[in-house]
């Protein structure tokens, strides 16, 4: 397909998605004047960074530099390539692609090709497990456990829920039948290579089991989770190992169903397992999900924090379900989120979720107890006075200053400052201990490893450092494109040369290109060039949102700072053409004049033009 074909197909896609619904899809939007604000989800946000400006459809965080359109939110969030997240917006929005093929951009790397094969291998598997459910023969036992368990037809529809054959090679067979590789399905965990040291071959992982697809926040599977059909067979559930689609400590099941229920309620409801949540739902408690064998990660506690404020462990009442809930304390010490503890114990001698909404009343007790959830910390404290309840006071006190160590060994100290003075406050109110003496117990709890949230996350790069004449010219012309239009050919060759050499000059080629091509230079035509040209465009949506925060949009508010701006590039031009140039051994003479003068200073010797002083040397 051509150039043209391709850029139609982005633009009805743009045309049909608005940025504001997607990304508040993704993360919590609260209207602010003519624009929204929510949680940058590409740096550790504690205050809300990210700016969505509907009128222009894009976004930009002022923390961390992140910004771009529609598509550029949904491949960051995502990890996707630019024509992955055509595709996913393009289906949301029921449209059907016109172009079959693409030229690579610098988007386009290996990983993410192996990215999407991988899922779809997923997705060719999750077709051929639903057509073994549907199977007369090999899906009976698989329906009737199904029936056993309660899970209606709809809730079957909803989650997908598939079945494996009980034989050695089910989906080895269907694989090679279809002539397809199976190397992805290796990668992906689907299927197994035999020990060469029998006869060789492959065999499927999962074999007889109810097969529930795990799929991410937009609905893509990227793993399956399988539960044993003969109750004899080993382990109980099995998962597909990690792989490049799927990191079990960032994935929670349900999400895909959850996430527009968690952001309507402002509460997210954490159960312990696939059936817990099928049965939530199924009665009609939709914010509900589930880790996946894995303790509550802060990459979990990160996700979650970007769609609602509160979290409830809906942990079960045994052993178990306490250390669970201990461990949640790590978790949500340090984030501004609200962490509840909802335990079944004292409502009903149901052992979980799914047992419980199977009697009659079930879903109102469930109800009741969620809704009579225990704050985390007030939880701690409740079970530490229980366990300790014919303690005398000395005791009690011990316990207390073991318990604030314990929470600053779990990272209470490195807490931000508001975050850090109501947990103090509250554990004061709870214990009764002076807050300043529990501030000190928590500060020497410190010493063992501190738990960071986004530790192993890499910091976006900000745009480079930019002369500062060029790039006001530049974002006025961004955020004001009419004006553009207005430049005479002796200030376009002005800014063309200041430009010139520094990251600056793709951003100028780019608009120069945009109005040739289509006579426009609006910001969004402006991304379309730099992204088919391979080049990064924050720094353009930056120049612009500098200036639009600074002047507004209005063409009369910037065209004098521009006309301004101008006049300053032509004569800063003027006065380097105008210098005559030192010959070689005028420079030679320069740099022994200074050493004579500065020493080993050389931060005072002669520079090549264009050579920027650092820090240090701009205060000498």
């Amino acid at each position: 397909m051509s150039d043209e074909s391709a850029q139609d197909d982005v633009q009805r896609v743009r045309e049909a998605s608005d940025i504001v619904r997607v990304v508040g899809e993704h993360i919590e939007l609260k209207a602010r004047g003519r624009e929204y604000v929510g949680l940058c989800p590409f740096h550790d946000d504690t205050k809300p960074s990210m700016y969505v400006v509907p009128a222009k459809q894009m976004y930009h965080c002022f923390s961390c530099g992140a910004g771009g359109d529609i598509f550029t939110f949904v491949q960051d969030y995502h990890s996707m390539t630019f024509r992955e997240a055509l595709k996913y917006l393009a289906e949301r929005a029921g449209i059907s692609l016109q172009s079959r093929g693409r030229r690579r951009t610098a988007s386009d790397s290996a990983l993410s090709v192996s990215r999407s094969v991988l899922l779809e291998a997923n997705e060719v598997a999750q077709k051929f497990y639903r057509s073994i459910y549907r199977h007369a023969e090999h899906g009976k036992a698989a329906r009737e456990l199904v029936e056993q368990r309660g899970i209606s037809p709809e809730m079957v529809e909803a989650f997908g829920i598939g079945a494996a054959p009980q034989r050695w090679d089910g989906l080895v067979v269907f694989l090679s039948s279809k002539q397809r590789t199976l190397e992805p399905y290796l990668q992906a965990g689907l299927i197994k290579a035999r020990d060469h040291s029998t006869e060789g071959g492959f065999f499927d992982a999962l074999r007889h089991r109810l097969v529930f697809p795990i799929r991410d926040q937009i609905g893509r599977v990227i793993a399956f989770g399988g539960r044993r059909i003969n109750d004899e067979d080993e382990p109980k559930y099995l998962n597909s190992p990690e792989s490049p689609v799927f990191d079990k400590s960032a994935t929670l099941f349900g999400l895909d169903l959850a996430s527009r229920s968690i952001q309507r309620e402002g509460v997210a409801i954490i159960a312990e397992g696939y059936t817990d949540v099928i049965a939530c739902h199924q009665a009609g408690i939709t914010n509900v999900v589930a880790t996946l064998g894995t303790a509550l990660t802060p990459k979990h506690a990160t996700l979650l924090r970007r769609l609602c404020h509160t979290v409830v462990l809906l942990f079960d009442g045994d052993q178990a379900g306490q250390r669970a809930a201990d461990r949640a304390a790590e978790v949500f010490l340090t984030l501004p989120i609200d962490a509840k503890i909802a335990t079944l114990a004292g409502f009903t001698d149901a052992k979980d979720p799914d047992e419980l909404l199977k009697r009659p009343g079930g879903s109102e007790t469930l109800k009741s107890a969620i809704d009579g959830a225990t704050e985390l910390l007030e939880y701690r404290i409740a079970r530490l006075r229980d366990r300790l309840a014919s303690a005398g006071a000395a005791e009690m006190e011990r316990a207390l200053r073991d318990e604030f160590r314990t929470l600053g060994s779990l990272g209470l100290a490195s807490a931000d400052k508001i975050r850090w003075q109501f947990v103090i406050r509250r554990l004061s109110e709870l214990s009764g201990l002076n807050a300043a003496s529990i501030a000190d117990l928590v500060r020497e709890g410190a010493g063992r490893a501190r738990f960071n949230p986004r530790a192993d996350d890499q910091p976006r790069p900000k745009p480079a450092d930019c002369p500062a004449g060029p790039a006001e010219v530049l974002g006025c012309l961004l955020a004001a494109p009419t004006l553009w239009l207005g430049l005479e050919d002796h200030q376009r060759a002005v800014l063309e040369q200041a430009c010139t050499g520094s990251p600056l000059h793709p951003v100028f080629e780019a608009m120069h290109a945009a109005e040739q091509a289509t006579g426009r230079t609006e910001l969004q035509t402006v991304i379309d060039e730099l992204r088919r040209r391979g080049s990064d465009h924050r720094l353009a949506v930056e120049l612009e949102r500098d200036i639009t925060r600074r002047l507004g949009d209005d063409p009369e508010q910037i065209g004098p700072t521009l006309k301004q701006c101008l006049a300053e590039l032509g004569r800063s031009v003027q006065t380097i053409e105008s210098k005559p140039k030192a010959s070689a051994a005028e420079r030679i003479e320069q740099i022994r004049a200074s050493k004579v003068s500065g020493g080993t200073n050389t931060r005072l010797y002669p520079r090549p033009p264009g050579v920027l002083k650092t820090d240090d040397e701009s205060s000498v």
